[in-house]
């Protein structure tokens, strides 16, 4: 009897060591788990080849979806230049200096994660996010319906330009560039009474901004909003007892009735559809943000997880004035 409980007293030892020993794997798994997301203190070549792998690998989907998606149906042509500036009230340029920010400000922090120091990060962030815009760019130049647009790459540069600029000054973002994009629902009608009456506004837009909600939220101009979001506190660089640090005041910038790149005339089928009583506005926008970036939590993947998606606005209430003077309030606008 007496082995038999002394064999009882080691099983459940075992046992006891057994569940610390696995409570101490998970514990030290999720430790190595959270540092995975710390950046480093110095160069480690590791991470330098694993971000620029990702990289490589990114940029060549994104070379050939961006071909797939513009080029391929019309083919390329002769390099030829095309100047775009006053298309689409704007909102194509806004586009482009959001779309070189985040991506510099992305390639900034995948940088300083390999351990590189700011001054390298910046280069490689500028580097970077201006060969993913350049491309594009190149691409317009060989493409029969578009073209190399000058006005485009100044827009590229303000946006890299606009990130590198803070980075020095402050070693901070105070002003962050920011998207909100909503899919925009249009009219059965058709644009013109003289024209096919199967043919409606929706089919101009499809034939514009492409289907389904990616293809809509990103290239609808009519559905794209650019924020510039910062926060007054450290503007001014003073602490306001009731204001929140990760509350920030935006203006933003948009446009709607766009159903042309100029005008809302256009050629189908040798029809001339005339729209241009729908108006072409701007709309300019006042609304309340969160800085993801200062919301406080010790959990690394976490952090990196809200760094990355501060890029997007988040839905709140604004009020807007439009080009033509009219104003309006909404409860949730994104």
């Amino acid at each position: 009897m007496n082995s038999i409980f002394k064999c009882r007293k080691l099983l459940r030892l075992l046992f006891v060591i057994l569940i610390i020993s696995n409570k101490l794997t998970i514990v030290s798994t999720q430790n190595n788990f959270q540092k995975f997301f710390i950046p480093a203190d110095s160069f480690q070549s590791n991470r330098a080849i694993l971000a620029g792998s990702f990289t490589a690998a990114t940029y060549s989907i994104f070379s050939i979806g961006l071909y797939q998606a513009w080029y391929k149906e019309e083919g390329l042509g002769k390099f030829h230049f095309y100047n775009d500036h006053g298309e689409w009230l704007g909102v194509d340029k806004a586009a482009h200096v959001f779309n070189a920010y985040f991506q510099s400000d992305l390639c900034f922090k995948g940088a300083r994660w390999c351990g590189y120091s700011d001054n390298s990060s910046l280069l490689w962030a500028n580097s970077i996010a201006l060969l993913f815009q350049s491309t594009i760019e190149l691409m317009d130049g060989f493409g029969k319906s578009y073209g190399f647009s000058w006005p485009d790459m100044a827009s590229n540069l303000l946006g890299a330009g606009f990130f590198t600029g803070q980075q020095a000054i402050w070693g901070e973002q105070k002003f962050r560039l920011k998207l909100s994009s909503w899919p925009q629902v249009y009219s059965d009608q058709s644009p013109n009474e003289m024209g096919d009456p199967a043919y409606s506004f929706k089919d101009r837009a499809r034939e514009l901004y492409g289907t389904g909600f990616l293809n809509s939220a990103l290239k609808d101009y009519n559905a794209q909003t650019y924020w510039l979001s910062f926060n007054p506190e450290n503007i001014l660089n003073q602490r306001w007892k009731y204001w929140p640090d990760w509350l920030n005041l935006s203006f933003g910038f948009g446009a709607d009735g766009l159903f042309g790149g100029y005008s809302n005339q256009w050629v189908k089928n040798n029809i001339r559809y005339n729209a241009d009583r729908i108006p072409r506005i701007n709309e300019y926008y006042l609304s309340i943000d969160i800085d993801l970036s200062r919301v406080k939590t010790r959990n690394h993947f976490l952090r990196t997880l809200l760094s990355v998606i501060n890029i997007i606005k988040i839905p709140a209430p604004a009020l807007s004035i439009n080009s033509g003077g009219e104003w309006n309030g909404r409860l949730i606008f994104f």
